[in-house]
């Protein structure tokens, strides 16, 4: 899905915490500020989900205090207001730590507050993150992007090719570590130049950007440039484990997944509606390297052509199965933490089963 617009970090003033605010939502994260909108404008679970993903990523990025507001626009709201200026889909302001957006859960503008709450990085980094620890609107990397990737680096207040970005974020996320990442942004601040950046990651991360990038232009050959690829998945196998836990599949064939699961905006599980879609996100476990029998289908016969699943291993490009419909088979699946996540048109009303078993 991708960005219809452009997503930046602005430096103006909002009116965030000048007008009386219509609370749809506190949390222990965040809280949701609707300009012309009312809660039954989303799904059940939209809300707490949103919370739960700005803590997971709180978590991540070591911020202990409450990130701030999102405000959610109207569509006609958002074009009246133009919180951000003129042509930008959506922002966030770190002048009073607030989200603008006319969609809801947009989570590439939360995770742009968990990294201001931590460090003001220069956009290449800062929309890195925001694309990798996102979980919507991703982008992916094309190879033939790496020469725009090299003279961005070049002018790092600029941010261009989200996808290249994003995936190079990933490399050095994966490689140095967040907090390595961050530490850079902590030396060079919003607006450095080349050699400034360049230098900080000489210090921080032992390479300058010349040399980080020809290190990391050779993974542009594998299979790990699609966003659904390198993606962090950070809500359920990030740090603080946010997704609700499936449990453990053993290979003795004692425990398994066996669920089932009422996909309906109006459910409080539920995720969106998005892009015409809604979902709902689940972690578990596997003990073993193992075939495993994985399937889903509707309840009573119900037609679920439209819902698709998707399994992907909690680790830098792993093992990644995407199956829509009904199925069931064999898979090979090595031990360790999953992602699982179901998608379904946003008007789907139906009982899905999910069984994962030895």
């Amino acid at each position: 899905m991708g960005v219809a617009g452009v997503v930046v970090i602005s430096l103006g003033s909002s009116g965030c915490a000048e007008d009386e605010p219509n609370w749809l939502f506190q949390g222990e994260w965040i809280d949701i500020d609707g300009r012309d909108r009312t809660a039954d404008e989303t799904c059940g679970g939209t809300f707490a989900y949103v919370d739960a993903y700005a803590g997971a990523l709180a978590v991540e990025f070591g911020v202990t205090d409450h990130l701030g507001q999102y405000r959610w626009y109207s569509s006609e709201q958002y074009a009246a207001d133009l919180p951000c200026g003129e042509d930008v889909f959506a922002c966030f302001l770190p002048s009073d730590q607030c989200v603008h957006s006319p969609v809801l859960p947009f989570d590439h503008e939360v995770v742009h507050m968990a990294t201001f709450a931590t460090a003001s990085c220069p956009r290449v980094l800062s929309e890195g993150l925001a694309v990798f620890y996102s979980d919507a609107f991703g982008r992916d990397a094309k190879t033939s992007s790496f020469d725009r990737l090299v003279a961005i680096m070049q002018t790092p207040s600029e941010a261009r090719e989200y996808g290249m970005l994003g995936r190079f974020v990933a490399y050095l996320v994966e490689r140095f570590g967040l907090e390595a990442v961050l530490d850079v942004c902590r030396i060079t601040g919003p607006y450095p130049d080349g050699p400034a950046l360049s230098a900080a990651m000489k210090s921080v991360l032992g390479m300058t950007t010349k040399e980080l990038l020809a290190d990391f232009q050779p993974e542009l050959g594998s299979s790990c440039n699609r966003f659904r690829d390198y993606q962090s998945r950070v809500f359920a196998c990030g740090t603080a484990q946010a997704a609700p836990d499936l449990g453990l599949v053993s290979v003795d064939g004692e425990h398994t997944i066996d669920e089932t699961f009422t996909l309906d905006c109006a459910n409080d599980m539920m995720v969106g509606p998005l892009g015409d879609e809604m979902w709902l996100h689940r972690r578990f476990d596997i003990d073993a390297d193992e075939i495993y029998v994985l399937g889903m289908w509707g309840e009573d016969g119900e037609d679920i052509s439209g819902v698709e699943m998707t399994v992907a291993k909690c680790e830098p490009c792993g093992h990644l199965l995407t199956e829509p419909g009904e199925f069931i088979g064999p898979q090979d699946f090595e031990a360790g933490r999953y992602a699982l996540e179901l998608r379904a048109p946003a008007d789907f009303r139906g009982r899905v089963h999910v069984k994962f078993t030895h």
